[in-house]
């Protein structure tokens, strides 16, 4: 009994969840429709069906060398990245503004290649969307590889140029050796060809100094020879002329001699005949004349007797000596200087860093910027979803439309009066949620708070109209809450409410330009996060109201239809 009980509440579960068609949705079809929305929507942040348009990085190349023609060729080369070159910083926030799949701005400042050449650290700038902060930090690790990589092949390049600089360093340092050694053995042997050639210069030097001192010996000596001739001559001359002098005086003493003995002579007589003859006495001798005055003076007067200098035989000045032939080694070849050997460009390239910068200066980027409007959108439309698509399929089951229209009351009158409420309900809820998100969680109200008004407004409008298209779509209780949720849900993954609309596919973001979530995440995150003027809102609002005026008329047709 237990086990028939059993089969037949099996079996019937079973039958009643086939014609439980909001079930079956809920069980199989919403969870592969969010399952197909985030995976076609993250798809191009894991690797998995890149879109083929790729992410656009808007290149301002102010340098013109080496590192910006290379990081611009491996983004280029790089899948899933297109470069678009721009003329100004201003052009290139335009673009990152006005295109979803431009996350970031890169910015090559002039004379980055030649600081990278001289091995210093060039920054490049990154000038990054902070509503795309995940799409830039993709595209920032391909950057930094592709810096790397730069960084690599320009060592390798300088490491290759110093390889060839050294082999040719080597090669001359070898010729400058043999060369070295040549020079050394031919000094050699100019040293042996000069020793040998002094020898015999000493040699002949000495024959040469012996013949001349030999000829210079008998002319000095031939010269001394007639300088004592005439000496003699000179003095014989002197001797002849005091020859006189002196016979005169050798005839005067010997006439004193003579004198002499006569007086001795004379003295011994006049003894004999002294004393009383005295007149007796014979007269004494007569003394012989001396020599005159004038003999006596050249007698008496010094010899003067010239010496003249001989006449020395002079020197042949056209005498040299012979000087030997020895021929000189060739000269060396000229050294080269320090700085020719030193090889020149030889400094390593220096790294290239990333300077990263908002895209609008002065932005204090906080994560709740994008998470509070983006699930305040998203709860808008559940709450839209519950209070105009299942409030109206309540009245009417319980009676209420119907008891409006037997008073008159049309149809349209009804749901635009039901629409005005919500609207109202739903900015003032837009409105709360900033305000606690900016007492809790300190987000940006942007340069004009009250401005945020003005898109909450319209996508409070917006989904209310939605909401009323889905209970005109649905008809039953059942069917709003599974259909209407799965339709938010996809339509604020898709619109940008959970994640940026540049991770998502071409196709994905077409159909994202026909949702009033995608226009007004774009008027919230212009006014919030990038901070621009006020009226950067009224484009996007406008469009949100318009596709909610869209749901709002089809809405009506369908509720005319539906509730009259």
């Amino acid at each position: 009994m237990i086990w028939r009980t059993t089969r037949l509440i099996l079996v019937n579960e079973f039958r009643l969840l086939l014609h439980d068609h909001a079930a079956l949705f809920m069980m199989f079809l919403a969870p592969v429709a969010i399952i197909a929305v985030a995976g076609f929507s993250l798809g191009n942040l894991y690797g998995v069906h890149p879109d083929r348009g790729g992410y656009l990085v808007a290149l301002l190349d102010q340098d013109h060398g080496v590192v910006a023609s290379t990081i611009r060729g491996a983004l280029s080369h790089s899948p899933g990245i297109r470069v678009r070159p721009v003329a100004s910083l201003a052009q290139a926030r335009q673009l990152i503004i006005n295109d979803e799949r431009a996350p970031l701005a890169l910015v090559i400042p002039a004379g980055t290649s030649a600081t990278f050449a001289a091995g210093g650290k060039p920054a490049i700038e990154l000038y990054i969307d902070p509503l795309k902060r995940l799409q830039a930090a993709a595209i920032q690790a391909q950057l930094a590889q592709i810096g790397r990589n730069l960084q690599i092949a320009a060592q390798a390049r300088a490491q290759h140029q110093i390889d060839l600089r050294s082999a040719a360093l080597r090669r001359r340092l070898e010729q400058l050796t043999a060369d070295a050694r040549a020079t050394s053995i031919r000094a050699d042997a100019y040293v042996r060809e000069l020793k040998a050639a002094q020898k015999q210069a000493r040699r002949r030097a000495q024959g040469a100094i012996r013949l001349q001192l030999s000829a210079v010996r008998t002319q000095t000596q031939t010269a001394i020879d007639r300088s004592v001739a005439q000496i003699k001559n000179t003095l014989a001359s002197e001797l002849s002329a005091r020859q006189g002098a002196i016979d005169a005086l050798t005839q005067y003493l010997r006439a004193l001699q003579r004198s002499q003995a006569q007086f001795q002579s004379w003295l011994d007589r006049l003894k004999q005949l002294a004393g009383s003859h005295a007149g007796q006495i014979p007269p004494p001798p007569i003394w012989p004349a001396a020599p005159n005055a004038a003999q006596l003076a050249i007698l008496s007067a010094p010899m003067k007797v010239p010496i003249n200098a001989p006449v020395l035989p002079s020197v042949d000045d056209s005498f040299k000596l012979p000087v030997p032939h020895v021929k000189m080694p060739s000269p060396p070849p000229q050294a080269p200087a320090l700085s020719d050997l030193v090889p020149a460009n030889a400094t390593l390239p220096g790294t290239v860093g990333w300077d990263t910068r908002p895209l609008i200066s002065g932005l204090q980027v906080n994560s709740f910027d994008q998470y509070v409007p983006g699930f305040g959108i998203t709860f808008l439309l559940i709450d839209m979803l519950w209070g105009v698509g299942v409030g109206l399929i309540d009245e009417r089951e319980w009676g209420t439309l119907q008891r409006l229209r037997a008073g008159g009351a049309p149809v349209t009158g009804l749901m635009l009066g039901k629409l005005s409420a919500r609207l109202l309900i739903g900015t003032f809820q837009m409105a709360v949620l900033f305000a606690v998100g900016r007492l809790l969680f300190g987000i940006s109200l942007g340069h004009n708070p009250a401005m945020l008004l003005m898109p909450a407004a319209a996508i409070a409008f917006a989904a209310g109209a939605f909401g009323l298209l889905i209970a005109c779509v649905a008809r039953s209780r059942d069917a709003v809450l599974p259909i209407g949720s799965v339709a938010a849900m996809a339509m604020s993954a898709i619109g940008g409410c959970w994640w940026p609309l540049g991770f998502e596919p071409a196709w994905m973001r077409a159909v994202a330009m026909w949702m009033p979530t995608t226009w007004t995440m774009r008027a919230f995150n212009d006014l919030m996060i990038r901070g621009l003027p006020a009226p950067s809102a009224l484009v996007p609002s406008a469009f949100t109201f318009a596709l909610g005026l869209g749901y709002l008329i089809i809405g009506l047709l369908g509720a005319v239809r539906f509730y009259d």
